[in-house]
């Protein structure tokens, strides 16, 4: 995939303002998708489970409960569901108690297939990092390329500091080896 199909991997909120490209791109709720959510929700819950499908599916990870939803998505939402979108709305106000938007999440990531990261993920990623890091100059770079990766793996990206732990983890590994070549080929005097 190209850096353009990319563009919300990794994201944790939304933009203030989306565009009506950007909803039609990233943010479409499909014919199946509305039956799902038609089936599992009740309708007073319906717009707040569209977004959480709509950012998990584009980002790969949960919507923080505090972003400010932009009006062209709720607009879409309500459209696609055929009610009456909320006209300002976070995911705290949709949700008043957590354990209901939890429960949601967990629903989601199974119609989505996606799984939690575990020790064996965490470890595959990061030797998939360790061999990217060859070929970046930063850990920011590791970070994208670690999005990308759990993205189409299919894994629920978790929050950014665990993921820039991993990426750091990959990063020092490379330099590691890197030294261990420098120090095998250049005499200790010389270093």
């Amino acid at each position: 995939m190209s850096s353009y199909e990319f563009r919300y991997v990794g994201a944790d909120s939304l933009p203030s303002r989306l565009s009506e490209f950007d909803v039609q791109q990233y943010f479409r709720l499909s014919q199946l998708d509305v039956a799902a959510l038609n089936e599992r929700f009740r309708t007073d819950r319906r717009a707040g489970a569209a977004v959480l499908l709509l950012f998990m599916r584009a980002s790969g990870r949960p919507l923080d409960r505090f972003t400010a939803l932009p009006k062209a998505l709720l607009h879409h939402v309500g459209e696609a569901l055929d009610i009456r979108a909320p006209t300002i709305a976070s995911l705290r106000s949709m949700y008043a108690r957590r354990q209901t938007l939890y429960e949601h999440q967990l629903w989601l990531k199974g119609y989505l297939g996606l799984n939690d990261v575990d020790q064996a993920a965490s470890d595959r990623l990061v030797a998939y990092l360790s061999a990217q890091a060859g070929e970046t100059v930063s850990v920011d770079e590791l970070v994208v390329a670690a999005n990308r990766w759990l993205y189409e793996q299919k894994l629920v990206i978790p929050a950014d500091r665990q993921v820039r732990d991993l990426a750091r983890k990959g990063y020092a590994s490379a330099e590691a080896i890197i030294l261990k070549l420098v120090r095998a080929s250049i005499p200790a005097q010389t270093i």
